[in-house]
Parts: C-alpha cells; sequence; structure tokens
C-alpha cells in the first residue's frame, strides 16, 4: 500500500525527463485508461497506478531508468495477450502501442520490428516486398513477444520456430542501458532472447530473418486452408484418418482435431481444421476425409498474410480465456478420446464455458532445427495438446481450470521423468541438444543473474 501511495508523487517527475508526446494516464476512471487496460483475457486482471505509452526508443530507456531508479515495479504491454502484461496500483504498464512499426530490407530479407507492432503488420508489410517469415495465427498478437517466447506456425517445418528467426536485438537492461545483441555482441544473451526472452529486458527492436514467398503454395505465396466438421459421435473414426493424415510426411499438413461446439447451432462436434503447403490438389490430399462425409466441409487459398484472419473471432479482448499447452511424443489417440469426455464435463457444468476447445495439434513434418543453439526446447516436438479455454463466470475459474489441468495432465502421462518445463507451456520427453533438460535451465538461470538479479523485468528464472 506504501508504494501505490508514493507512486503519484513520482509520477511528475516522470513527466519530465520523456518527451511531450509520451502519455501518462493515471485517471482509472477514464475512458482511455480503461481502454488501453483492456486485455485479451481478464484473468488476474489488476489497475496499474499509472499506464505509460512512450513514441520512441529514448522514452523506453529513460522510463526504465527512472522505474529502476525509484523501484517502481512495472511490466511492459505489446499485443496484451500475455497474462504477465498486468500489475497493481503500486506499479505501472508500459505499454508500447505508440512506439510500433517495421522496417523491411527486401535485400537483405530481414526485418526489424519495432516495439508493439502486431503480427498482421509484419506479414502485410513482408508480402510487399515478396517476403514471409514465422508468424503465429492471431493476427492481434505483439510480434516481438511472439518471437522472443518462441514462436510456432504453420511454416516451422520449412523454416523453424520464430525464436529461429532472431538475428540481433535491441534491448534496455534492468540496469537502463540500451545495448545490441547480436553474434558478435553478447552472444549468450541472443542465446537466451530466442525463446526466453521476455526475461531478461525490454526488447524495443528485433531484426528477424525472413523468406521468400516462392517457397509456399504453388510458388504464389499462399497456404490452402480448410476445415471438416463431423458430428462428436464420430470422433473414433475420424480421429483415426486424421492420424494418417499427421503421419504422412509426403504432404506438408499443418491441423487441429478440435473439440468444439461450434456456433451457430452449438452442436458439439469434432472439426479438422488444416493448412496445407504443398502444390498438390487438396482434394487428393484429403480424400480420406472427404470419403468420411463430414456434414459441412470447407476449403480455399489464402495468401500467407491473411491467414490469421480466420481467427479474428478468437482475438477479442475480455473473458476469461487462457491457453493449455503440452508437447506430446505422438498423436495420442486415446488421449484425444480422453479428452473429449473430459470437454463434456467442463461444458455441461460451465455452460459458460462454451467458446472452449479441446485440440490436438500436429505437423506432418518436423520443425526445421537452426544452426544455433538456444533457449527455444522443442525443435523435436510436433505434436501438442492445445486447449483454448474461454469462460465468463468468474465463480468457474478454479472449475475450469481444473478441468483443463485434468486433460493435460491426462494426455502428458505418468511419467514425471520426462517431464519438461519452458516459459509458455509443458513438454513429455527429454530434450536432445546441446544444453539438454537441467543444463539449459541452469544456464538460462545464470544469465538471469548476470543481466537481471534483481527480478527489474520478472522473478522468473531466480527462484
Amino acid at each position: 500500500m506504501a508504494m501505490a501511495t508514493r507512486l503519484p508523487s513520482h509520477l511528475p517527475y516522470l513527466r519530465a525527463v520523456v518527451s511531450g508526446d509520451c502519455e501518462i494516464l493515471h485517471d482509472a476512471q477514464a475512458t482511455s485508461f480503461r481502454t488501453y487496460l483492456a486485455r485479451w483475457s481478464d484473468i488476474d486482471l489488476q489497475t496499474p497506478g499509472a499506464i505509460v505509452l512512450p513514441r520512441s526508443e529514448e522514452d523506453c530507456v529513460k522510463i526504465v531508468q527512472w522505474a529502476t531508479r525509484l523501484s517502481i515495479p512495472f511490466v511492459p504491454r505489446s499485443g496484451g495477450r500475455s497474462r504477465w502484461s498486468t500489475i497493481g496500483r503500486e506499479g505501472i504498464i508500459l505499454d508500447l502501442s505508440h512506439y510500433a512499426g517495421v522496417r523491411v530490407d527486401a535485400e537483405r530479407q530481414t526485418a526489424t520490428l519495432i516495439g508493439g507492432v502486431r503480427t498482421k503488420e509484419v506479414g502485410r508489410r513482408l508480402a510487399e516486398s515478396g517476403l514471409f517469415t514465422a508468424l503465429g495465427n492471431g493476427n492481434s498478437v505483439g510480434a516481438i513477444p511472439y518471437f522472443l517466447n518462441g514462436g510456432n506456425s504453420i511454416t516451422s517445418a520449412l523454416i523453424g520456430y520464430g525464436a529461429d528467426q532472431i538475428l540481433s536485438a535491441r534491448i534496455v537492461t534492468a540496469a537502463g542501458e540500451l545495448i545490441e545483441v547480436s553474434e558478435e555482441n553478447h552472444p549468450d544473451l541472443l542465446f537466451a532472447l530466442r525463446g526466453a526472452g521476455q526475461f531478461f529486458g525490454l526488447v524495443t527492436q528485433l531484426t528477424i530473418r525472413a523468406h521468400p514467398l516462392s517457397l509456399l503454395r504453388k510458388q504464389q505465396g499462399l497456404v490452402w486452408i480448410g476445415g471438416f466438421v463431423f458430428p462428436l459421435t464420430r470422433a473414433a473414426e475420424v480421429v483415426t484418418v486424421a492420424k494418417q493424415i499427421a503421419d504422412d510426411p509426403e504432404h506438408l499438413t499443418v491441423g487441429l482435431a478440435m473439440i468444439i461446439k461450434p456456433p451457430p447451432n452449438r452442436i458439439p462436434s469434432i472439426i479438422i481444421s488444416v493448412r496445407y503447403l504443398g502444390d498438390e490438389d487438396p482434394e487428393l490430399v484429403f480424400k480420406a476425409l472427404h470419403e468420411l462425409e463430414p456434414v459441412a466441409k470447407m476449403g480455399s487459398d489464402v495468401p500467407i498474410q491473411d491467414a490469421g484472419d480466420i481467427n479474428d473471432a478468437l482475438g477479442a479482448e475480455g473473458g476469461f480465456k487462457r491457453l493449455g499447452q503440452v508437447g506430446l511424443r505422438d498423436f495420442n489417440t486415446e488421449g484425444f478420446m480422453q479428452s473429449i469426455r473430459i470437454w463434456e464435463k467442463l461444458v455441461d457444468e460451465c455452460p459458460d464455458a462454451i467458446n472452449s476447445s479441446f485440440n490436438l495439434m500436429w505437423s506432418s513434418r518436423p520443425v526445421k532445427p537452426p544452426a544455433w543453439d538456444s533457449a527455444m526446447a522443442v525443435h523435436d516436438i510436433r505434436f501438442w495438446q492445445f486447449n483454448i479455454i474461454w469462460h465468463t463466470d468468474p465463480q468457474n475459474r478454479e472449475k475450469v481450470d481444473a478441468y483443463n489441468d485434468e486433460c493435460i495432465a491426462f494426455v502428458r502421462g505418468p511419467d514425471e521423468s520426462q517431464y519438461i518445463d519452458f516459459q509458455n507451456a509443458t513438454r513429455s520427453g527429454p530434450i536432445q541438444y546441446r544444453y539438454p533438460g537441467e543444463a539449459r535451465l541452469a544456464k538460462l538461470r545464470e544469465l538471469k543473474e548476470e543481466w537481471d538479479p534483481q527480478g527489474v523485468f520478472t522473478g522468473q528464472l531466480l527462484d
């Protein structure tokens, strides 16, 4: 409480050191404050003492220096998807919405991401130059945190994860210094940024690798997006066919076997949602699904930069949302059938969770490994349990989480010796890299002690 009461007295000093166009919002009842406070999920949402919106890298540096000098806690916000981007009255949100952009170097096939730029804008700007990169399916996701956190995408088998595209960064450290990070400057910190970067400082700019659109479907920068809808009662036969497609490396497919009640009729269904990056006729690639005679099906070629548009409804702000994820060793059909039973209990006992779905995700080919090692530790995983939890009644928080946890625990399996936890999810099975298991974690802990020993940016890796 003492911290909360003294924060207002320090805001005039902040106002004096930042530029005139840097906004400092401190009236929690104001419309502008509430607008910038809104996030993708209301889970654990707090009201900060102030929301600060810089418009330049210089202001970002000054804000971090001000906060660290006065021991004012803060959290950065980019796309607003992270459940960590919230803080109480004792601290501030450093909102990068107004400091955002992307610079494309078509000749070098790179892009420099600036501040709070969103993934949709990055994809659009790259496409204008005949390029693409690893980008997720959520258009409103902050691009820099997407890459720092690993960055799974439909193109992972072709070009690797988002973290594998990182070439260099500009970062404000806990000491308030702006430094360049690359293979030549602070290579150990670059190791950490590639997969765990949000733990080590405020990344103001990130330079990433881009790739020619000609690598994609028909050399036209396309991806085929399709969906096949079946009654949930046919799940056993449908998932058997989905597993055959997932285990066929001849055709590069990325898919989700979804347990869901889709609008408008809200009939319990299994949807096989697929992305196809090859050049063959999708009618032949997914012939087995067509032969099952789905109750509905759709599909078309889509420019890669528009591939996430289909998920825009999921990007809505508000509601209690979270993701439940675990990397799997194989296409766990037994786990999928058990997931159905758990999901049915969830939506039956918590009708407000009707938008929740339990999903088994696959890539038919392994992720392309990078030429270097990094904090990203899941290149050998091509199957995921990927649950989307979305409910509206706060009284059901614990119950909804319990069902999600029950599903994750079942598909993960009982052998705890095989468990690996990482920043956004978990996995089953050992890691086969230069920094396997505990050694990788130990390296990250050492780097945390070197660059942020007081936990200015997060307490992760210090406990």
